[in-house]
């Protein structure tokens, strides 16, 4: 079971139509090639001078995607199936990974080789994430509807937690360190106590539609979630108040990414979609970028931005990942 692979019953939309293609400033400057397998995850490290691919090929690649030679290297042999999710610590000296496997894989950059393996979960392990400020902690959930909290240094289950009644399909911790969010097909997102592992929220109803994805915004104010009815939706937690709601992207049965990005003077809204492509909005609702990433039938499952206004994404079907440089206000 690879990230994005698990297709629950199919929901319906109201996204309203959007154009072919909308550049929104946005110019593919590179594809970068060699993984064989799906793109599962992608994260620039946060001293902004790597990215990182993950694939159903087992394996993470480092890349420079800016200039010279791309491929920097191979982390391979430490999964034994693969690989769902990635995550830097706040140094980009170490590089935690969920795999099919049931294990996440704490690597040692420089070196290339693993630090340690934290071994626990029952099930695949489909999300994973690195506290910050400082990057001590790691959470992760499984397809077994439990979360569990880690120490990034020993490898200790520090907490589990009976999360959710259906799979977790992302983790998240808020910029500060003091809350956890998490997300499942039973359509709930639940914040939790980073400390404690105590249950402080739940956002939602049982009878929504999954939850894809979910994000803390860098302000830690709000949460950015995707769910399985085609629409991306802006909340405020603590108010239980949904802010924005965005459509017009296609992701019904795919968990795609959605992020909100920060770019000098904007916010945008970034999310994968099963059309192919990769859409763009501005906090106003407007869809401003409508990147075409592969065919239509194709599904972009990873995304990732860097401050310096670059978007990396992949794919179901097409293992290249494009590179897009946002050069001009849309």
């Amino acid at each position: 079971m690879i990230r994005g692979s698990i297709k629950p019953a199919t929901y319906s939309t109201r996204a309203m139509a959007a154009p072919a293609s909308l550049d929104g400033g946005f110019r593919c400057i590179n594809k970068l090639k060699g993984h064989d397998k799906v793109i599962s995850s992608l994260k620039f490290s946060p001293d902004g001078k790597y990215l990182a691919s993950a694939s159903g090929d087992g394996t993470i690649r480092l890349w420079n995607p800016f200039e010279g030679k791309n491929l920097i290297k191979i982390l391979d042999g430490a999964h034994t199936s693969g690989i769902n999710d990635i995550s830097w610590n706040d140094q980009s000296r170490l590089l935690c990974s969920a795999g099919d496997d049931n294990n996440i894989v704490v690597w040692d950059i420089q070196k290339g080789v693993p630090a340690r393996t934290l071994v626990g979960h029952s099930k695949h392990v489909f999300c994973v994430k690195f506290s910050r400020n400082p990057s001590n902690k790691i959470v992760s959930g499984d397809y077994d509807c439990e979360i569990r909290i880690w120490s990034s240094t020993s490898g200790e289950t520090l907490k589990r937690i009976p999360a959710h009644k259906k799979p977790i399909t992302a983790v998240d911790f808020s910029p500060d360190g003091k809350y956890i969010v998490s997300s499942s097909f039973d359509g709930l997102c639940r914040i939790w106590d980073a400390e404690t592992g105590s249950l402080l929220k739940t956002i939602g109803k049982n009878d929504n539609p999954p939850v894809a994805c979910v994000r803390f915004v860098p302000n830690g104010r709000f949460i950015v979630t995707s769910t399985l009815n085609s629409e991306v939706s802006l909340w405020d937690f603590k108010q239980h108040s949904c802010k924005r709601m965005f459509t017009g992207h296609k992701n019904t049965s795919y968990c795609t990414t959605v992020l909100i990005w920060r770019q000098k003077e904007e916010a945008m809204i970034v999310c994968g979609s099963e059309d192919g492509c990769v859409y763009v909005w501005n906090l106003k609702q407007s869809l401003i970028g409508k990147l075409e990433h592969s065919g239509k039938t194709d599904v972009v499952l990873a995304v990732d931005v860097h401050p310096a206004g670059y978007l990396a994404a992949g794919s179901l079907k097409d293992p290249a990942i494009k590179i897009w440089k946002k050069s001009k206000k849309p």
